[in-house]
């Protein structure tokens, strides 16, 4: 049995798909669906953005998903803010990091 196809395939077959929305005549249609790919690849790329960065700092993200579907679980919190801290966010305010710093200019929080 073969594997899956990963994201990489599935964003690849989103842009043929909206390359063949070319050839839809009836341009509201047309426009509406390619509204949907588009949501559908950049939902895709930033998963696959996120996905890659949470590896490169030796996390496994298949792991974090799982501690993230037990909220009470004992490692929630730190899949919680393993995922904050991956996407920029402070997780003690909520506040958007910036990226040239390692702390919060908002609360004053350190991240790592």
């Amino acid at each position: 049995m073969s594997e899956s196809p990963g994201v990489d395939e599935f964003i690849r077959h989103m842009q043929a798909e909206l390359d063949a929305c070319e050839e839809i005549v009836d341009k509201v249609e047309r426009q509406k669906l390619q509204w949907q790919i588009e949501s559908a690849l950049l939902l895709a790329i930033d998963f696959s953005k996120k996905f890659k960065e949470l590896s490169s700092l030796g996390q496994n993200p298949m792991k974090i998903i799982e501690a993230l579907q037990v909220p009470d679980g004992e490692n929630a919190n730190a899949a919680k803010l393993i995922m904050a801290i991956a996407g920029g966010i402070c997780p003690t305010c909520n506040i958007q990091l910036d990226s040239d710093l390692n702390f919060c200019s908002s609360c004053g929080n350190y991240v790592e």
